[in-house]
């Protein structure tokens, strides 16, 4: 299998969710090439700090992941062996939400690329070709109408509009914890 990085942002008021993260990703089944943690101590936000540490990653394959959340175990083998197997230039899989109710709910849905276009439904929990994120310009602010900066949906307009192939793998491999704490990608 390919070998990965898995990059995860963090702010240093979060070093409990932070360690709870790093025990998922030392807990996996398919061990990481490389982790890097990237501290955000300018408030710089999720994007600019998500796009410092990619330039660091060395690996064909990089899995990012909020400190906020956490990894099955089995999370990095399944992903990367259905990027292997497909083809993929990103796979993103199910999720469990812990805390409230998904307000997406795509599970085992197909990619669809006009749907992509109205909402994000892709959460920034992927493994994507390095070079593919890359060569699409990284994270980038695409707000909702929530206000919210929307870092990653930017990032997947613009690879799906390169031709990137996207694939939802059916099955969930991390969990995602709803928090009065979150910064939904913004500085602060």
């Amino acid at each position: 299998m390919s070998p990965v990085t898995v990059v995860i942002p963090t702010i240093p008021s979060r070093t409990d969710l932070l360690a709870r993260a790093m025990a998922s990703v030392e807990a996996q089944t398919l061990r990481a090439h490389c982790v890097i943690i990237a501290p955000d101590m300018t408030g710089e936000g999720a994007a600019a700090t998500r796009n410092r540490a990619l330039k660091q990653v060395s690996t064909p394959l990089v899995a990012f992941l909020d400190d906020d959340d956490e990894l099955y175990p089995h999370h990095l083998d399944r992903c990367v062996w259905y990027a292997d197997a497909r083809g993929a230039d990103v796979v993103y899989p199910g999720y469990d939400v812990v805390g409230g109710v998904d307000p997406v709910d795509l599970f085992a849905h197909p990619f669809d690329a006009a749907l992509l276009q109205q909402r994000n439904f892709i959460p920034v929990t992927t493994v994507c070709r390095t070079e593919a994120v890359r060569a699409a310009g990284g994270f980038q602010p695409h707000p909702d109408e929530f206000g919210d900066p929307c870092e990653d949906w930017g990032l997947w307009l613009a690879m799906s509009g390169r031709g990137a192939d996207i694939a939802h793998l059916a099955e969930k491999t991390w969990r995602w914890h709803l928090h009065d704490g979150q910064t939904a990608g913004k500085a602060t």
